[in-house]
């Protein structure tokens, strides 16, 4: 009978011990886990925080490009007007009109 005895004692001693390791290897794995998840997280935030900043990058170019546009556009009017073809004619041809004066400064 003694040996019985310490036979089941040695038995209760065996679950308890598959127990602690389970609950060690579960903490183990949560914080595996949760570490995976930081860096996960934070690599994530780098690369959104890169794209940002490209967007704003992005956006300050077409504004820029946009008032280049706009300047351009401007131009093209400009030298389609009876205006611009008058002054371009006077200096760059010499024309004078009948009512002009022409100085030559030469």
């Amino acid at each position: 009978m003694k040996n019985t005895a310490a036979e089941e004692k040695q038995a209760k001693k065996i679950p308890k011990k598959n127990k602690n390791r389970k609950k060690r290897l579960g903490v183990l794995m949560g914080l595996v886990l949760g570490g995976l998840f930081c860096l996960v997280f934070l690599s994530q935030q780098s690369k959104l925080d890169a794209i940002y900043q490209e967007q704003a990058a992005l956006s300050s170019e077409k504004a820029a490009l946009e008032m280049e546009k706009e300047r351009i556009e401007y131009m093209i009017e400009y030298a389609q007007s009876e205006e611009y073809i008058l002054q371009y004619a006077r200096e760059k041809l010499g024309f004078v009109r009948p009512d002009d004066v022409k100085f030559d400064l030469e």
